[in-house]
């Protein structure tokens, strides 16, 4: 846990410095590409109809300038922090995609875009692993207390893996919360660099 919270501080500590910076994700797009930023938020349905029609460019011109320019778009609306149905770990291909389109080498923000949200995505599969985890130890819990009430004479026995259980569950139980609050720390900084880029798009 300790190397967990090293590496995620590390993260958002460069994060955090670059979005102080006044940095905005550069782009070789043109105004057009920069409109979901600059435009007020939209609603649910708009974001689905925006991603739908990106999907559709994707997938008829999948090696194309129009269908790199179309995955850095839905990378944006994904992770955009009005949008109602976020989708980090979707975001995080599309954004990989482009990367690998563009034949240009990728710009600093970009890389940093898309180390958190790599962040993200291991952090989430994590929570859902020790949520696996927690859920077959309270099944196996539920059954000791069975057993525990049919066989009398394993009663200290089975006491001792439940107390054993509980302590088991209790513990990733701490550490799923702080996986979560970790997520919630890095979706509330991808907000305040969203405002950031927002904020510094108005007044150019």
């Amino acid at each position: 846990m300790q190397h967990l919270t090293a590496k995620t501080l590390f993260t958002l500590f460069m994060i955090l410095a670059l979005g102080v910076g006044g940095c905005v994700h550069t782009t070789n797009s043109s105004t057009d590409a920069a409109a979901p930023e600059t435009t007020a938020p939209a609603a649910d349905d708009q974001y689905s109809r925006e991603i739908a029609k990106l999907n559709q460019v994707v997938a008829k011109k999948s090696r194309s300038s129009a269908a790199k320019e179309a995955h850095l778009k839905l990378a944006r609306l994904y992770s955009d922090h009005n949008n109602q149905h976020r989708n980090y770990q979707k975001a995080l291909v599309h954004l990989q995609t482009y990367i690998r389109l563009d034949k240009s080498k990728a710009d600093e923000e970009t890389l940093n875009w898309l180390a958190f949200l790599k962040e993200i995505d291991r952090l989430s599969k994590e929570v859902n692993k020790q949520n696996a985890q927690i859920s077959k130890m309270q099944k196996k819990l539920a059954q000791t207390k069975k057993e525990k009430s049919a066989l009398t004479r394993t009663n200290h026995k089975l006491r001792r893996e439940e107390i054993s259980l509980r302590d088991k569950t209790r513990k990733l139980e701490e550490s799923n919360l702080k996986l979560q609050k970790t997520i919630e720390m890095l979706k509330n900084l991808d907000q305040r660099l969203e405002e950031k880029r927002r904020n510094f798009n108005s007044k150019k």
